[in-house]
């Protein structure tokens, strides 16, 4: 092959400079990162707790607005409300003793410092299933919701030390704080045991590739450091506001995969580069490697870098969404990304530099035939057959990623019923134990709030029978079993009835009323969000206005938030990646297939995601009982945030390769060909690696975490295999020059121009990187 020349860009120079200063200087280098790695294992093990679990409240929505009405005008506190369920076998057949208990209990939950309030069960619904177990309703006294999160402990605690001599006796807090308490607790084990489902299949690969085991480590080490580092990063955002615990497996996931990535790129051109030091005389092999370092930071760091900014760019897409969690997910992965491109500039030269190129080849397991030169050779006669045949590879290629995409076309969207939480959890437990006892919909109450838009009395003459009728359209509906309501008259009350709980429903200005309907048993969460989309419509009473809130009002609103977000992240990825690909590469059409290709990785990741979870087709493999029937409306947004930056790291890669090549020589087809056996073997052990890490995170215990996992593994393979393998050489080979215009081969061969080498052949002894 013919050595191309091409002038080095300015940010090339200074990430050179950035190696020479990093492999100068190890100690120091080294010694910072160990700083910090340990500083930051301190800040996790103190202040992790600072994590919160849930979408948190959503500004300006209406389900925050109903939820500060219910605390400020009626006292109602259900975003703050524990339930404690209970079976035992010598209170449930026994009505008397039964009551003693609930009498001696309530008394004492009172005692606890944040309990405002205990009300039992039989109160807000007729017939509950009491041979079966009872439940008591805990209003918490908490600043908000995340003040009641942090009670749950607390009172699980106190209600142990009250049931210690009820041996029989099974029970569990559930409600809305307790599952976000309990997803918080098992997320951070879930993450963890990932993290060791990954670690072990990347190192495998590894050794695989390089045949090392002080090779294969290097990229496993930096990962590790990145991942510390970034989760670090999150826990003291989280002090400052919150932050769901789903960064977490983002953080995991990304730092891990992308820190071994990144690390590969460079580690891989100096591998290939440290190849020459072999013909040096012995004095001369630390300045070849000093230099292969520099060169290797120069060519190869620049992707690094600008592959950061591309996966940046996708996270910073959704910390701009109104959605706590999805705001969760950007920080998390701006963190991972940024602490994976700073280990991989800076801790590698150093780490390189103080490790000799025969340490790095111990103990040697590389055979004969699986150098760089044997795959070079491999994926340069494939890059052939490509450009010989790119219509078969075009067609063959697009109906492969069209397959794998159409699922998508079916998505419902919608939040699956808390049968797909882990059943591990506590709170999962206990609605359990309500849905046994029939009244499972004590844990999803739905709120409707009635006001008079003049501020007068709303319980007034001319609007009573109205009143009625609008109660008992609420309560004649299917999916609701009872109705708590005022009194619905203007007439004194002769008949004794709890006067207090009736003005709880009634604002004290009298120009707003509640009703509080509590949901059918076998409600499940869809129908429930269909309801109160329903609700306000059966209003007929003109100047009255109609608002419901609750759980299922909440995921309303969440849904509603991400799906507007979706043009504006979209949007803001597409401009900002591809303005970042035509800075880099100079060249319009060559980043517009970028962007495009992009698009069909990102489908056909969504499309299997809704094959395997929503349809069910291979759900059980994954540990899932069954279709979930429904997607959150925040996957596949996620999946294209961080999937577009991710998959953009193989097409700088690839086609920045081209770029040089074609520049070099002007040969359209011998650029396609030749980069292709330069990055092939790289492209496809790192995508490997990339998906092994999301692969083990889809058999988290986790459905959204699941889905993302699965969505993220499938993209990538599609995308380094199909896509930057067949689809892209073949579209560049079709296009012919017009990839490169207005660039000019002749523009760049100067004689100030800087020697950027591609690989020659090399012999069997080359420590090339050698999966194909």
């Amino acid at each position: 092959m013919d050595t191309p020349f091409r002038q080095a860009t300015r940010a090339e120079k200074a990430l050179s400079k950035l190696g020479e200063f990093c492999w100068d200087r190890p100690w120091p280098v080294l010694g910072s990162w160990l700083l910090i790695t340990i500083a930051a294992a301190s800040i996790i093990s103190v202040y992790s707790g600072f994590l919160v679990s849930g979408a948190g409240s959503i500004a300006g929505s209406q389900s925050a607005k109903i939820d500060a009405e219910l605390t400020e005008t009626f006292g109602v506190r259900d975003s703050q409300a524990l339930i404690l369920t209970y079976s035992d076998p010598a209170l449930n057949l026994n009505e008397d003793a039964r009551y003693d208990f609930l009498d001696g209990i309530e008394e004492e939950l009172l005692e606890l410092e944040k309990v405002d309030a205990v009300i039992h069960a039989n109160d807000l619904i007729e017939q509950p299933r009491d041979d079966k177990g009872g439940a008591l309703i805990i209003t918490l006294n908490a600043e908000d919701a995340l003040g009641a999160e942090q009670q749950v402990p607390i009172i699980r605690d106190a209600i142990g030390v009250m049931l210690q001599d009820r041996d029989q006796m099974e029970w569990a807090v559930s409600g809305r704080g307790a599952i976000s308490y309990d997803l918080a607790v098992f997320s951070n084990d879930d993450s963890a045991n990932s993290e060791l489902r990954a670690l072990p299949l990347a190192l495998l690969v590894l050794l695989y590739a390089f045949g090392a085991l002080l090779s294969a480590s290097l990229p496993v080490i930096l990962a590790v450091v990145a991942r510390t580092a970034a989760f670090a990063v999150i826990v003291v955002f989280a002090g400052l506001f919150e932050v769901s615990t789903v960064a977490q497996a983002v953080v995991t996931m990304l730092a891990i995969a992308l820190g071994i990535d990144y690390s590969l790129f460079i580690y891989h051109r100096y591998r290939q580069l440290l190849n020459d030091a072999s013909a040096c005389e012995p004095d001369q092999v630390d300045m070849q490697r000093r230099g292969a370092l520099v060169e290797a930071m120069g060519q190869s760091g620049i992707v690094v870098l600008y592959s950061g900014v591309a996966v940046a760019i996708g996270m910073a897409s959704l910390v701009i969404t109104p959605m706590m969690e999805m705001r969760s997910i950007g920080f998390g992965g701006l963190a991972a990304v940024v602490m994976s491109v700073a280990v991989a500039l800076t801790m590698l030269p150093a780490l390189l530099s103080l490790i000799g190129a025969k340490a790095l080849d111990w103990p040697n397991r590389v055979k004969d035939g699986r150098g760089y030169a044997a795959t070079s050779q491999a994926w340069c006669l494939w890059g052939g057959r490509i450009v010989r045949n790119p219509g078969i590879a075009i067609t063959g290629s697009l109906l492969i990623i069209l397959l794998m995409a159409t699922p998508a076309i079916y998505t419902q969207s919608g939040f699956p019923d808390d049968e797909f939480f882990p059943n591990d959890l506590e709170a999962v437990r206990g609605v359990q134990m309500l849905d046994e006892m029939g009244i499972k919909g004590l844990s999803s109450p739905v709120f409707v709030i009635v006001s008079r838009d003049d501020g007068g009395k709303v319980i007034s003459p001319e609007n009573v029978m109205k009143l009625r009728e609008f109660r008992e359209a609420i309560e004649a509906d299917p999916r609701i079993a009872e109705v708590s309501a005022p009194r619905l008259s203007t007439r004194t009350a002769l008949m004794p009835f709890p006067m207090s709980a009736m003005q709880r429903l009634v604002s004290e200005d009298e120009d707003k009323i509640l009703f509080r309907a509590t949901p059918q048993n076998d409600t499940s969460l869809f129908e429930l969000r269909q309801l109160i989309r329903e609700i306000p419509s059966w209003n007929t009473i003109t100047g009255m206005t109609v608002e419901t809130g609750g759980q299922a009002q909440f995921l309303n609103d969440f849904d509603d938030g991400v799906t507007a977000s979706y043009v504006p992240v979209v949007v803001t990825v597409l401009f900002a990646t591809g303005f970042a690909l035509l800075l880099m590469l100079g060249a319009p059409l060559a980043s517009l297939k970028a962007l495009m290709l992009n698009l069909l990785s990102v489908a056909a990741g969504y499309g299997m995601v809704v094959f395997v979870f929503q349809l069910g087709y291979g759900a059980e493999f994954f540990g899932v009982a069954g279709a979930t029937e429904l997607i959150p409306s925040s996957v596949p947004v996620v999946i294209f945030a961080v999937l577009f930056g991710l998959s953009m790291d193989y097409e700088i890669f690839l086609v920045s390769r081209m770029k040089d090549i074609y520049l070099s020589c002007g040969d359209n087809d011998r650029s396609i060909i030749e980069a292709l056996g330069d990055t092939g073997s790289v492209i496809s052990s790192a995508a490997l690696i990339m998906a092994l890490v999301f692969g083990a995170f889809a058999f988290s215990q986790i459905v959204i975490v699941q889905m993302i996992g699965l969505g993220l593994a499938a993209a990538i393979l599609v995308d380094a295999l199909i896509i930057r393998a067949i689809l892209g050489p073949a579209l560049m080979k079709v296009a012919g020059q017009w990839n490169w215009w207005p660039l000019l081969p002749s523009s760049v061969e100067a004689a100030d121009s800087v020697k950027l080498t591609l690989p020659d052949a090399r012999g069997p002894d080359d420590k090339g990187l050698p999966i194909n």
